[in-house]
C-alpha cells in the first residue's frame, strides 16, 4: 500500500491527490473464474489546502462537489493475468487526472 500512495504522489497532474487506506482481500467472480474483485478504501486529499471540506466536480463522481478528507469505499475488478500493484495503479491514476484535469467548480447561481 505504501508504494502506491508513493507512486500515487508522483504524479503531479493537479492539488488534489488520491491516498489508499486500506486495501482489501481478493474475492472470486462468482461468473468468472479468471478474475476476482478487491475493495480499496482511500482518500481524495487536497494537496493546498489540507482543511478544505469540498472540492471540484468531476467525471466519475456524481454530481456534486467532490468532499476531501472522507473515506471512499470502491471495488475494483482484476483479473488473474495482471499485475495487481500496476492495475489498481492504472485505475487510480485514471481517477486522479478526471479529478485535476477534467474537474470544475460548478457555477455560483445567482
Amino acid at each position: 500500500m505504501y508504494q502506491i500512495n508513493e507512486k500515487l504522489s508522483q504524479i503531479k497532474n493537479g492539488n488534489y491527490q488520491i491516498q489508499v487506506t486500506h486495501i482489501g482481500d481478493k474475492r472470486r467472480s462468482k461468473f468468472c473464474s479468471y478474475e476476482y474483485y478487491v475493495t480499496v478504501k482511500y482518500k481524495i486529499i487536497d494537496t493546498q489546502n489540507p482543511d478544505r471540506k469540498t472540492g471540484v466536480t468531476a467525471p466519475g463522481f456524481g454530481p456534486k462537489p467532490i468532499e476531501l478528507n472522507k473515506n471512499r469505499e470502491d471495488s475494483f475488478m482484476f483479473f488473474d493475468d495482471q499485475n495487481f500493484d500496476d492495475a489498481l495503479l492504472q485505475i487510480l491514476t485514471v481517477r486522479s487526472n478526471w479529478i485535476n484535469l477534467e474537474g470544475y467548480y460548478p457555477k455560483e447561481v445567482a
